[in-house]
């Protein structure tokens, strides 16, 4: 399916790797131009390979950077601007944050996460909407794990943090719907990649427990019986800033093979 795509300038954050990734190649087969920036240098330069073999050189452009740094997050869009002339697409992809119990966080760790998973997509957002205004015409996506919808335990930071986002990212919508830029959040349930594997590895060592077995329950509480791929979260984001998705805004997609129990 064409989206449209063709030309359109995106910057997405934490793409070296995983999910990231997934979403610059599909954002690069759809023909646009791709900034990617993400904290390790060498990932970066790997998936930065990739993509000029789906365009060229030229539709690429790899920045390492810190994006919970206000003055990395200004030259991300400046040199994107310089690059490409324009920017039209935003994904931020939020970390994760120290967990603990909800009473004995001190200020410095709170506001750490806060400045990771709040802070640091409400600065990308206020740099690139100048410019998505000018032109009429912009898609700002949050990518989030769906445990922003869980009390999960330990995640006190992370959920806070996260549910923030969501509701600036509600009023931002509002605010730009008149100049034909959306605002959208995905919510992504277990994906297969480094990270998730990594994190259920180390779940198992702390609890003593063979890795495997928490892998095969992790699965079987998702009604699709699978783990989702890191290109299906490519192809929603895809859609989402296309024309196609013109009239979603203000919306939390969640996308987790039915893993997640609400009914609101």
């Amino acid at each position: 399916m064409d989206l449209g795509l063709k030309d359109r300038v995106a910057i997405v954050g934490g793409s070296s790797r995983g999910i990231g990734r997934a979403i610059a190649l599909a954002f690069a087969q759809e023909g646009a131009n791709v900034t990617i920036c993400a904290r390790t240098e060498a990932d970066l330069r790997r998936t930065e390979i990739e993509l000029a073999r789906l365009g060229s050189q030229h539709h690429v452009l790899a920045i390492p950077a810190d994006l919970s740094v206000a003055r990395d997050i200004r030259r991300v869009v400046r040199d994107t601007m310089n690059r490409f002339g324009q920017i039209g697409i935003l994904v931020t992809h939020l970390g994760h944050a120290k967990a603990g119990r909800p009473s004995e966080f001190d200020d410095d760790t709170i506001t750490d996460a806060m400045e990771h998973n709040f802070m640091s997509p409400v600065r990308l957002a206020r740099e690139v909407v100048p410019y998505m205004k000018q032109q009429r015409w912009g898609r700002i996506i949050n990518l989030l794990p769906t445990q922003v919808k869980q009390a999960t335990d330990g995640q006190t930071l992370a959920i806070s943090s996260e549910l923030a986002l969501l509701g600036y990212s509600k009023m931002l919508s509002n605010e730009l719907a008149p100049f034909n830029i959306t605002v959208n959040n995905v919510l992504a349930g277990p994906v297969k990649t480094d990270f998730l594997t990594a994190t259920l590895e180390t779940q198992a060592k702390e609890a003593g427990r063979p890795a495997e077995d928490l892998i095969k329950e992790t699965t079987a509480a998702i009604p699709m019986r699978r783990l989702g791929k890191p290109e299906e979260v490519g192809d929603l984001v895809a859609f989402l800033a296309s024309d196609r998705a013109g009239y979603i805004t203000g919306s939390n997609l969640v996308i987790d093979g039915g893993r997640l129990q609400t009914l609101t």
